[in-house]
């Protein structure tokens, strides 16, 4: 990586990145303190963000720091990557607000009020709740409601094609992202130690079936922490793993033959 010196470019952490009037408004709005978000590392978020659009707005990618034959396919790239990358971000801006997360409590009154044997469902619910509980808004709002989708479902174990399922067409890029970003396996392991108390372990095979619709009964219950002084690298590694997920979501080939 070469460092740019040049109108609209700036340096964060010795790495290029774009400026705040160059993200999209609802980032520089967040900036300037118009819009709140829960995050508490407002200022990191920005930087991450400015960071997200040049690498895709620009190219700078492993792809053609090591392969420079293809050096000829970066304006192409850097025209599709840099509209995906906006995408991804006017998202996030908004899924960032703290209007966008689940009402926990009025979700579970919801359920303890309705009637008939709902356990599980309360138990999913209960779940989601000790996950705000140990991560709040550090991550975005689609990491809960992916988590507390299955209680929406007729049978909470039921399987179905997140991709192609027309009942999930409206969130199915932001839940894939999330699914996808469990690949940071620290938040993946905190997710599974407090699901794992309820008697549940969470499946998701990358495959395209829905995380949480793979949801099995645990066989035992156990306890992971994540380390302190690890604790905000994995955060931001899960939110860049989560915005670049989304941004490729519609590029990923698939078939149906895996589901």
């Amino acid at each position: 990586m070469l460092l740019v010196e040049a109108p609209g470019v700036r340096a964060i952490a010795g790495e290029n990145a774009v400026e705040v009037s160059q993200l999209p408004p609802v980032w520089q709005e967040i900036a300037s303190g118009k819009i709140e978000i829960g995050k508490p590392d407002v200022e990191s978020c920005v930087e991450m963000a400015q960071l997200f659009q040049y690498k895709l707005d620009r190219g700078e990618v492993d792809l053609f720091d090591e392969r420079p034959e293809l050096a000829h396919l970066r304006p192409a790239f850097c025209e599709l990557f840099g509209q995906l990358a906006w995408e991804t971000l006017e998202f996030y801006g908004l899924d960032f607000q703290v209007r966008s997360y689940p009402d926990f409590a009025a979700i579970l009154k919801q359920f303890e009020s309705a009637g008939g044997d709902r356990q599980s469902q309360i138990n999913v619910i209960r779940i989601g709740m000790d996950l705000f509980e140990e991560f709040g808004y550090e991550l975005p709002a689609s990491f809960y409601h992916v988590n507390l989708s299955p209680i929406y479902q007729e049978d909470l174990f039921e399987e179905r094609a997140l991709r192609y399922d027309p009942r999930d067409r409206d969130h199915k890029r932001a839940w894939d992202a999330v699914l996808h970003a469990g690949k940071v396996f620290a938040i993946q392991m905190k997710l599974q130690s407090i699901a794992s108390k309820y008697g549940l372990t969470y499946q998701h095979g990358c495959d395209c079936n829905k995380h949480l619709a793979s949801i099995d009964p645990s066989r035992g219950a156990f306890d992971y922490e994540i380390h302190p002084e690890k604790r905000r690298r994995w955060i931001r590694s899960f939110v860049w793993t989560t915005w670049y997920e989304y941004a490729f979501f519609g590029i990923i080939p698939n078939t149906r033959y895996l589901t």
